[in-house]
């Protein structure tokens, strides 16, 4: 992708363009996906579009990008040392937190839908990658506080978390798109956190 082109392109062309893309990918596989509904709908020429985007890849790369940043400006989780001193009192409140922000955050729906739909795009892994690591320095914290179970091996703990919350994520995506406006988040979070802190727990 031209970086360059992508700059100069006028602000509102830009985001129609991200706008358009997130959507698409966000409702369909990478290999689903089509230019073509893209191009139409951010009202682009083709000329247009392909003197600033090179391929599909590096258009899901750019829109990951964006709604990343975002994403930020609406929820940012904890850094790893603020659950040091009490562990799940700050889960708690992250969690609390997270299904607050979440429903009115339309940058980390979107977000949320892609990576689910996209785990193989090297934009999409570098997100779950850096999500990962978060995780394993979270338990890190609980573990050295006595929170979190030290008898078990701090990677494959680390693996049962994150798999476990990409269950949960998968099992929300599901309530929402089945019925969106009966959907209850607050009971939803009090049944995942129960869950992992019985996977967890010392």
């Amino acid at each position: 992708m031209s970086q360059t082109a992508f700059a100069r392109m006028p602000a509102a062309k830009r985001q129609a363009l991200v706008a358009a893309a997130a959507e698409e990918f966000a409702s369909r596989s990478f290999e689903q996906a089509s230019l073509n509904r893209i191009i139409a709908s951010c009202r682009m020429s083709k000329s247009s579009f392909y003197h600033v985007i090179d391929s599909k890849e590096s258009l899901l790369t750019l829109v990951v990008s964006h709604l990343r940043q975002d994403a930020a400006r609406d929820w940012t989780p904890p850094e790893p040392d603020e659950f040091a001193s009490d562990f799940w009192a700050t889960a708690v409140r992250v969690f609390d937190d997270a299904l607050r922000v979440w429903p009115r955050s339309r940058a980390l729906g979107l977000l949320w839908r892609i990576v689910h739909a996209n785990r193989a795009d090297p934009g999409v892994s570098e997100l779950a990658h850096a999500y990962e690591t978060w995780i394993s320095a979270v338990l890190e914290n609980g573990r050295e506080s006595g929170a979190i179970d030290q008898d078990c091996p701090a990677d494959l703990q680390a693996l049962a978390a994150s798999t476990l919350l990409a269950v949960f994520d998968e099992w929300a995506l599901r309530q929402t798109e089945a019925e969106p406006r009966t959907a209850d988040f607050g009971a939803s979070a009090d049944h995942q956190f129960r869950l992992l802190r019985r996977l967890l727990q010392a």
